[in-house]
């Protein structure tokens, strides 16, 4: 695979893996050390991604397992949420109005209160578009398990949304 080959199937996915490993690292600094890890792991394999079926869902695969390592390493397992969000909406170019980007904080900080699994899955399912098979793949979970672990997060953050909605009335 050439160079130009080579970043045209990388390039469009920057975006989101950046914004992954950052929330998943919480430091912008050790999430650009995650993604040039990454890179230069994807560069190196660049054949194997030529037979490799679905290269996002490989390129997630390898951020996921190297965030996780970085984060044994710090001892600690929490994801982004908050106004740390926002710097990352500025990142990958998203544009949203005041109200979606409130919600979506609002959100993220009902998320900081899943397990750690059910932050992954969910991120990976509702916030990076992967499908159940994807997910269960990149885990090493059932597609069931995978499909329970998004209902109880959906069904956590609904109700947590709903007691924020109602709040004062």
């Amino acid at each position: 695979m050439h160079q130009e080959v080579f970043l045209n199937l990388i390039e469009p996915l920057k975006p989101n893996l950046f914004g992954f490993a950052f929330r998943m690292l919480r430091n912008r600094e050790d999430a650009q050390d995650a993604m040039q890890e990454l890179m230069l792991k994807l560069w190196n394999n660049r054949k194997k991604l030529e037979t490799t079926g679905n290269i996002k869902t490989y390129a997630f695969t390898a951020l996921y397992r190297d965030c996780i390592d970085r984060l044994r390493k710090r001892n600690r397992f929490r994801l982004v949420t908050g106004t740390d969000f926002i710097e990352v909406l500025d990142n990958t170019r998203i544009d949203r109005d005041f109200e979606n980007i409130d919600l979506i904080r609002q959100i993220r900080m009902a998320m900081d209160n899943l397990p750690p699994k059910q932050k992954i899955i969910l991120e990976l399912r509702d916030f990076q578009d992967f499908d159940y098979d994807e997910i269960s793949t990149m885990l090493n979970m059932t597609v069931n398990a995978v499909r329970v672990n998004v209902a109880r997060s959906r069904a956590t953050i609904s109700e947590k949304m709903k007691k924020e909605i109602s709040y004062g009335t």
